[in-house]
This record gives structure tokens, C-alpha cells and sequence, in this order.
């Protein structure tokens, strides 16, 4: 998807949403927390619904994670539900191991799943309809999915009173741009309070969680002391996603003569530790 696209922010947590899939047929989607995961219903309505009735957890069918940073401007928060620990709770999720381990009989079964506890177990191919696939959409591949598996849902023709509002009465959608990419390079690691480039990371994505402001989205580095840290900032928030950067580093005492942090793509001006 292109960063052009006209986005808007990720809905609250049991946030049911409407995603066109042709002219007259509707997907809904369920946002499981506000982060990027959702479930997808077994049904399609030929007409927009908001009818709380309709959208039971019994009635979901695929768990998702969606690549965007938002949801499409397309797509309509119909009503909130409140959901339960159980229903928050992520589902044990399926994916096969790499061919090599599976021929080398490194696992006991192709498949490893991966509860909400992260006590990870494998099994055969004939299991896996109690679990739901690790699957990434964008906007095309949900709309591709539904298209392609029809006959898996029911098709409803609401009532009257079952429809929600035309979209041109509802309150319009903020539409953002996202926000800037920070790079971070850092040399000198063993003089500072924490040495390992994980930790490091960590401290400054909790820093960013905490003050909603981003998360770090890439750790690596072109050699032995030249290690990079990757931010994706919040849309409005690359100036308090840099304060949350910068005092995390200087907390642990990262070296200002050797920590570079430029916007990726943006001008040549490091922005450092000032």
C-alpha cells in the first residue's frame, strides 16, 4: 500500500468496522485491541448494518494482522462492543516450520502453534482447523480473501431497521499522513549503562508506548560498533517520539559525539542528542 493512501487511525478495541467489498456487499471486521489485529465475521450484508444483535464473537471467523498503520478511510466504525478478557485474548495461532527443520525432523510435527502464553507445541496438518493461520492482510488481500472464499459466508439482506446511517451524515474521519521514520546509530555500546542493542530497543519502544508516540520497528547494525534502532513514529507525534528517544539514550548515557539520529528519507541534518 502507498504511504498516499488516505488513512485514519486505528479504532478502539472491540470496535466493529465496515469494509466494502463490491458495490453492494459489506465485510465486518472486529478490532480485537488497538493495535494492528482484528477479526473478520462469517457473514456479508448488502447493505451497510449497525445492529448490535448481528455481531456476536460466536460469529467470527479469520484472525488478521492488517499491514497498515491505520484502516482505509473507506472503512466505517459502525458501533463498540464491549468485549470480554477471553474475547481480547489472542488465539492460538498456526504457522508451518521451514521445509529444512521439517526433513531434518528438528520439530515433532510441521506445524507450531503459538498460544496467548507463548508456550509454543506442534501439530499435524489435521489439527490446524482448531487455530487460526499467522496471516497478514493489506486492504487488497482482505477484499481478495472474501471474494475468493463467497460460498464461506452468509450473505444477509438487513431489515430497515438494521442499517446504519449514510455515510455522508456521519461525522467525518480525521484522514493523517503517517508518521516520519527515525534512524538511530549508535557506537560505543560498552560505555554505556545497558550494552545490549536489544535492551536498548526496548527501553525506548516502552518509552514510546508509553507516551503513545511510536514503536521501534527494525534493531541491526554494518558492523561490530555501528548499530542502528529504527522508529516509527505515531501520526503528529515526531517531535515527542524524538523527546522519548533522546531521553532514553541520555538516561543511558549513550555518547552524544557518536549517536547520530536522522529522519529516514528527510534532509541531512542528524538531529543527535540535543
Amino acid at each position: 500500500m502507498s504511504m498516499s493512501a488516505k488513512l485514519r487511525k486505528r479504532p478502539k478495541h472491540g470496535t466493529v468496522t465496515s469494509v466494502p467489498i463490491d458495490k453492494n456487499l459489506w465485510a465486518y471486521i472486529a478490532s480485537r485491541n488497538a493495535d494492528s489485529t482484528y477479526w473478520l465475521y462469517d457473514f456479508l450484508t448488502t447493505e451497510r448494518v449497525c445492529d448490535r444483535s448481528l455481531f456476536s464473537s460466536a460469529r467470527w471467523k479469520k484472525f488478521f494482522f492488517f499491514e497498515p498503520k491505520g484502516l482505509l478511510v473507506s472503512y466505517i466504525d459502525e458501533l463498540r462492543l464491549e468485549l470480554t478478557p477471553d474475547e481480547i485474548r489472542m488465539p492460538p495461532i498456526w504457522e508451518k516450520c521451514a521445509d529444512w527443520k521439517i526433513e531434518r525432523k528438528e520439530v515433532p510435527a510441521p506445524y507450531r502453534v503459538t498460544p496467548h502464553d507463548y508456550v509454543e507445541f506442534y501439530v499435524e496438518e489435521d489439527q490446524l482447523w482448531k487455530y487460526q493461520e499467522c496471516i497478514w492482510f493489506g486492504p487488497k488481500d482482505l477484499v481478495s480473501y472474501v471474494k475468493e472464499n463467497l460460498d464461506q459466508f452468509e450473505v444477509i439482506t438487513p431489515r430497515e431497521d438494521q442499517l446504519s446511517s449514510p455515510v455522508e451524515t456521519l461525522p467525518e474521519v480525521a484522514t493523517f499522513t503517517p508518521g516520519c521514520i527515525y534512524e538511530i546509530w549508535l557506537s560505543g555500546l560498552e560505555q554505556m549503562e545497558m550494552t545490549d542493542l536489544e535492551e536498548i530497543s526496548e527501553e525506548i519502544d516502552d518509552e514510546l508506548e508509553e507516551h503513545e508516540a511510536g514503536e521501534v520497528i527494525g534493531v541491526g547494525g554494518t558492523d561490530e560498533d555501528h548499530h542502528n534502532i529504527a522508529v516509527q513514529c505515531e501520526p503528529g507525534m515526531n517531535k515527542k517520539a524524538l523527546g522519548c528517544i533522546r531521553r532514553v539514550l541520555k538516561r543511558l548515557k549513550a555518547n552524544p559525539e557518536t549517536t547520530d539520529i536522522w529522519v529516514q528519507g528527510g534532509a541531512e541534518k542528524n538531529l543527535g542528542l540535543k
